[in-house]
């Protein structure tokens, strides 16, 4: 490991100024432009959507889905963006997470949506792939077209299986968590 002159690793010295580089280039070009104001936008909308839509008696469990989806998509992302698969040319924030529109709000609340209106297996399975095609093959190549996300070493269909097998894993998560929970209310104390 090689270190600078101010005793840091190099790694992290080339993390400051690429950090540095980013933040400057956030406030020049994106920060209250045209774009970042539809980003904004677009991110108020679809939570007060979301929030009207929102099965309140089911709050703790819909909240649980769409959190873990927040939680394994920024980790995702944070990996793809590392592994220089995808870029985002422009942010709403400067840092992590990265594109946090999208991220935050608008896949995890479309999906727990989905979790929210299918009880069955079938009837969540046929709908998560209505969904994830849509945001696949419509949703993402716009953002591309609209500058807001870039493919590198990246196809939409990986999306797609990306969206497909997340979804399925974190609904097979809260339905366990669910019935554990139902379980331990009908046992006395």
């Amino acid at each position: 490991m090689l270190l600078t002159v101010s005793g840091m690793p190099a790694e992290t010295e080339i993390q400051k100024l690429l950090t540095s580089a980013h933040m400057e280039e956030w406030l020049q070009h994106d920060l209250f432009h045209l774009r970042w104001w539809l980003l904004l936008g677009l991110s108020i909308f679809v939570v007060a959507v979301w929030w009207k839509l929102l099965d309140k008696r089911r709050l703790p469990e819909i909240i649980l889905y769409a959190v873990l989806m927040m939680l394994v998509m920024m980790g995702v992302d944070e990996y793809g963006e590392e592994l220089t698969l995808w870029n985002y040319p422009f942010d709403l924030l400067p840092i992590f997470p990265v594109i946090t529109a999208i991220n935050l709000w608008i896949l995890p609340l479309a999906f727990s949506l989905v979790y929210q209106n299918c009880s069955t297996r079938k009837s969540f399975a046929l709908t998560t792939v209505l969904v994830a095609a849509f945001i696949s093959f419509v949703f993402e190549p716009a953002l591309t077209w609209w500058g807001y996300y870039q493919l590198l070493k990246w196809q939409y269909y990986y999306s797609f299986l990306v969206y497909l097998t997340v979804s399925f894993f974190i609904r097979w998560i809260v339905v366990r968590i669910s019935s554990i929970g139902k379980k331990a209310k009908k046992q006395p104390c």
